[in-house]
């Protein structure tokens, strides 16, 4: 499969959590001083939790039913011998607890947040330059999973998951110090569990991993068939195939239905089993403890606190099965992310130390192949010049190879052989970027965005004055933007609504006057127009065409019968090259299809 690809739509990645952290650590890093804070906040919230049992056995052994003659509690070296003084204390270490806490929380949300927004920013930057060969390979419905989905989906690993693995190891390490402190027997007969609780919650983890890796899986594909019914639905519903749809829907449907069913059948053993370990601790305790107090080695108030750790100690061990839950999904999100983030092919082709280049003035290709998937050729040894202020046209078959060859000139793909020459400067050693801000594409289906005509048509990152934008929708026959709507300040909906697919096209011409290019790339730009729509077209393309290096890609020969040079494809070669009138005079192939033409 190509490195292009995403392969964990297809089979398992297994990449080691330790690479994944690597990996994700330049995304904590600016944060670190904000999660070592957060940490310590927590340590602290955890402090004013493990004394709260202590505080339950003094008040028990000291004022309750007092251990010997003598009432009072000695706490932390102070000796406190009012009741109502100990309880003022009380409420002032929970108030503590309380504000603490609050603080923590917010500063936890915070930073991860702020990290969640980062990744997010730094994903769909990364994507933005992905080569087109990436996005052939992988449906918008997967990857909008990736920049939606997964990233959400590791929002609850930074906000709460890492941080509360810190909070219930401390909690549970220091519950043992404490119960070791109180009793010893009791704390060993404890201890002894705590292997088994390791070794289920190790294996409970793999297996939870697998499970949502699945599951992230199926709710990709699901993003990927519901994306491509959206897309197609004039032609599901004008085709009678609605229920196959709906049938390939059902089926997808109900795989991830049964990924989430094992999930859920893996957590709900998990949980009671961890729950019942908890039982069967508490009744272990109280029968041996019970004899511990009428024997006096034991006094009622140790007993209460031992049992409350024993509790406090459960309840980390019941949270880091949910935190694991948490966890293992977040990590199988990561693993996707990484993989488009580490991607070969997906850094920007741009260099510092690369030719400079001004403005276009011939372009060239010298003997130039080209395959797609390196078993079938679909350009073969094409050469042609296309010199100053000079057009043109390349007609052919479907699948002659018209778009692969934009392809190459806009560097959407590289050639697989020979060279493209931009001023006699191999495209290799040019930014790609530096040639792309000279040039415009004008695309068969034609593409707006939502937001506002101005938003459109101005190029990104200028401030371009109002009446050079009019003049631009001027200059492209848009006079019914301002007849019909509102101008320059027209909304645009989705897929271009409330335009029509000629309007559509003449907005993306007056795009490209508002670029200023030096060459023009129609690519199949007159096509399922209307003999009107197609007409202004063609008046604005060739306004758009006077001074510059212009390719034109048609289907129709008509479209292409003024440019300077023509030619025929076939099979990926060039098979005829000429003007208009030498290729009639020629009688070849050319004039066979201008005859078919005319019928």
């Amino acid at each position: 499969m190509s490195e292009t690809s995403i392969p964990m739509e297809e089979k398992e990645i297994k990449l080691a959590d330790l690479y994944l952290a690597k990996t994700l650590w330049p995304f904590i890093k600016p944060y670190a001083s904000l999660l070592c804070l957060t940490t310590l906040l927590v340590f602290i919230v955890t402090f004013f939790e493990l004394t709260m049992p202590i505080l339950t056995q003094k008040a028990f052994d000291g004022f309750i039913f007092p251990v010997g003659t003598k009432t009072g509690a000695l706490f932390f070296g102070f000796e406190i011998t009012s009741f109502s003084t100990f309880c003022i204390l009380f409420s002032v270490i929970v108030l503590l607890w309380f504000a603490v806490d609050f603080f923590q929380s917010l500063l936890m949300e915070y930073t991860g947040q702020t990290i969640i927004l980062n990744l997010r920013r730094r994903l769909f930057s990364h994507m933005a330059f992905l080569p087109v060969a990436f996005y052939d390979k992988n449906s918008s419905g997967r990857l909008v999973s990736r920049v939606a989905g997964d990233i959400e989906n590791m929002n609850d690993m930074f906000t709460s998951v890492l941080i509360f693995i810190f909070r219930d190891l401390f909690l549970m390490a220091g519950v043992l110090v404490i119960l070791f402190n109180i009793n010893l027997k009791l704390a060993v007969y404890l201890t002894a569990l705590v292997p088994v609780i390791v070794i289920s919650i190790a294996v409970f983890s793999k297996t939870l991993r697998n499970a949502f890796r699945t599951i992230r899986q199926k709710l990709s594909e699901i993003n990927h068939r519901f994306s491509e019914a959206i897309t197609g639905i004039k032609i599901i519903q004008t085709t009678s195939s609605r229920n196959g749809f709906l049938e390939k829907f059902r089926i997808l449907n109900a795989e991830y239905f049964s990924a989430s069913l094992f999930q859920i059948r893996i957590f709900s053993i998990f949980m009671p089993f961890i729950g019942f370990m908890g039982v069967l601790s508490v009744a272990i305790i109280l029968w041996t403890g019970s004899f511990h107090v009428m024997d006096k080695s034991l006094t009622l108030g140790e007993l209460v606190a031992f049992l409350s750790y024993m509790k406090l100690f459960f309840r980390p061990l019941r949270d880091l099965s949910e935190t694991f839950n948490l966890l293992q999904n977040a990590l199988a999100s990561a693993e996707r992310i990484i993989h488009i983030l580490k991607n070969e092919k997906a850094a920007p082709r741009t260099h510092l130390h690369r030719e400079p280049i001004g403005k276009i003035s011939h372009l060239s290709l010298d003997k130039v192949g080209f395959s797609y998937s390196g078993d079938r050729p679909v350009l073969k040894n094409i050469s042609f010049c296309l010199p100053r202020n000079r057009s043109i046209g390349i007609v052919g078959s479907t699948g002659s190879g018209k778009s692969s060859i934009i392809n190459l000139i806009t560097g959407f793909y590289p050639p697989g052989s020979g060279t493209i020459y931009f001023n006699d400067i191999d495209q290799r050693v040019i930014n790609i970027e530096d040639i792309r801000k000279r040039m415009a594409l004008v695309m068969q289906d034609p593409v707006l965005f939502s937001g506002s005509i101005r938003e459109n048509i101005t190029p990104p990152g200028t401030d371009m004055d109002s009446a050079k934008l009019e003049r631009a929708l001027y200059d492209a026959n848009c006079d019914f933007l301002f007849e019909k709507f509102a101008g320059l300040d027209t909304e645009i909906e989705e897929e271009g609504r409330p335009l029509s697919s000629g309007e559509k096209q003449l907005v993306c011409i007056a795009r490209a006057f508002a670029f200023d290019p030096d060459l023009i790339i129609f690519d199949e730009a007159t096509s399922y127009m209307d003999s009107n729509s197609e007409q202004k077209v063609h008046d604005a393309m060739k306004k758009l065409m006077k001074d510059r290096l212009s390719i034109i890609i048609a289907h129709r020969l008509s479209t292409v019968r003024d440019c300077d040079s023509i030619l025929l494809l076939r099979e990926g070669s060039i098979r005829e090259q000429g003007s208009h009138k030498e290729l009639v005079a020629l009688r070849g192939d050319y004039y066979h299809l201008l005859e078919k033409e005319k019928i």
